[in-house]
């Protein structure tokens, strides 16, 4: 996107909210939400060209699934892991949306866009959730610092998330935007969640 198409803060966060779908009632691919099962959580690193932006790389759980999926240069990728239980459900969905400077907005990657970011999407999630309060945590990546929030809906019905993890983090030149939606609270899922942004690497290269 050019600079005559940089996006104001509205808009940004509008798309953070259709990325990432911050309600609760979250149908994936028509499957019920269930729990988490047996997962092994050794790790290999994958690597995912950002057109235009190099390459970023994170620490996977190697039994983890993906999509990754690119929609034109103006489009934020999208990555998409999930993991199913025995009956061929989807256990949690975690997706992560990367975005650049100058394509959405300047000085995307600051720490202080990036916790007004997260604050403004949180309170709208909030609207839909257990909580009264949103209380947000400070995270410090390889090359960066974000923010993130919990929060629950012990409202949710069936094939329905009742927990999501919600955020933001600087990684070089790059945002990445996160949400874990699961069934589990302080699960190891959330774990591994962290374990996978923290490990993010943004290696800006020209020639991709």
């Amino acid at each position: 996107m050019e600079s005559s198409q940089i996006l104001t803060m509205p808009n940004l966060i509008n798309i953070f909210l259709k990325l990432n779908i911050i309600l609760f009632s979250l149908y994936v691919i028509n499957a019920p939400a269930t729990k988490e099962n047996d997962i092994d959580y050794q790790i290999e690193s994958e690597s995912f060209t950002i057109p235009g932006h190099g390459i970023l790389t994170l620490d996977v759980p190697r039994v983890w699934n993906y999509n990754f999926t690119i929609k034109g240069n103006n489009n934020p990728p999208i990555i998409t892991f999930y993991n199913l239980d025995k009956d061929k459900e989807e256990i949690y969905q975690l997706n992560l949306s990367v975005l650049w400077e100058d394509g959405f907005k300047r000085n995307i990657s600051s720490p202080e866009y990036i916790q007004s970011l997260v604050e403004e999407t949180g309170e709208q999630a909030l609207i839909n959730s257990d909580q009264t309060e949103l209380s947000l945590k400070k995270i410090t990546g390889q090359d960066g610092v974000g923010y993130l929030f919990n929060l629950s809906d012990s409202g949710a019905n069936t094939g329905e998330y009742q927990f999501l993890t919600q955020g933001a983090l600087a990684v070089g030149k790059l945002l990445l935007i996160f949400s874990l939606f699961s069934n589990e609270d302080e699960s190891i899922l959330q774990q591994a969640l962290l374990k996978i942004i923290m490990s993010a690497q943004h290696h800006d290269r020209k020639d991709v």
